[in-house]
């Protein structure tokens, strides 16, 4: 009898205690930007994404909230204290508001032409007076850019990749900026002219439509951002977790086989 109180005992101080657990989660809104496709059309989160999330959630006593929105107003939402904002590279601008969480991944910058038109890229100087597609808010180095509309012309895009390559598909633009997480250029060439196939009437048989130049513009860390103000704790929770990941090799793992497209 008085074995079976202690294991009632038992019992009921551990749902107890997996109980508080829970109560103790935080909810957090994430803010992400949302991809449309050739439908106008939310695409949904790559399974990288999901299983980030997934298992920072199990890993930093937080629950997301996700909203996606278009990027540049995702990014004022995070100005104004609304969330985390997730996918964010840092800059001088950005530093002077949101607190950064430590990196997650890198990103590649990379330079989308039509094949019929690929041209010589070494330095930013090699755009002088191109006009390049860059989606609207987004960051892609301090160096790019501040060159910007000095050096060339910039084409703001929106969150539709199909737009954007429709745009350079008729000439609107000499190329487009990516951000791509790929180990293997060809696999960014082979995702980018499946749009060209299905959406934009590019003949197959007639090879790529799209080629992505050899040398990215270069390589950004992406991160979790939230205003200095809002973070009551949010950021050092989310840092313990990254951290342990990147020990564990979690992070790599989740991360070793997914190419993405931009934000």
């Amino acid at each position: 009898m008085r074995f079976f109180f202690l294991l009632c005992t038992y019992a009921s101080m551990l749902a107890l205690c997996n109980h508080a657990v829970a109560v103790e989660k935080v909810a957090v809104t994430v803010l992400m930007s949302e991809e449309l496709d050739e439908k106008n059309k939310v695409v949904p989160l790559s399974p990288d994404i999901l299983n980030l999330f997934s298992y920072l959630e199990k890993n930093s006593g937080l629950q997301f909230d996700v909203q996606r929105y278009p990027w540049l107003r995702a990014l004022e939402n995070a100005y104004r204290g609304d969330g985390v904002i997730f996918g964010i590279s840092i800059t001088p601008e950005r530093q002077k508001l949101l607190r950064f969480s430590e990196p997650l991944f890198a990103d590649q910058v990379v330079l989308v032409s039509r094949c019929d038109s690929v041209f010589p890229y070494s330095a930013l100087a090699d755009l002088r007076d191109k006009v390049i597609g860059v989606a609207r808010g987004a960051s892609y180095g301090n160096e790019f850019d501040q060159a910007a509309n000095k050096v060339f012309k910039v084409e703001y895009d929106t969150n539709s990749n199909a737009a954007r390559l429709r745009k350079l598909y008729t000439r609107r633009m000499d190329a487009i900026v990516f951000y791509s997480r790929s180990v293997a250029a060809q696999r960014l060439v082979a995702e980018i002219n499946a749009i060209a196939y299905t959406t934009l009437g590019a003949d197959q048989a007639s090879g790529n439509a799209f080629c992505v130049l050899p040398k990215p513009i270069t390589s950004v860390d992406i991160h979790f951002a939230i205003r200095a103000d809002a973070d009551h704790g949010v950021m050092a929770k989310l840092n313990a977790a990254i951290s342990r990941g990147r020990a564990s090799g979690e992070l790599t793992r989740i991360f070793s086989e997914k190419t993405g497209l931009s934000k």
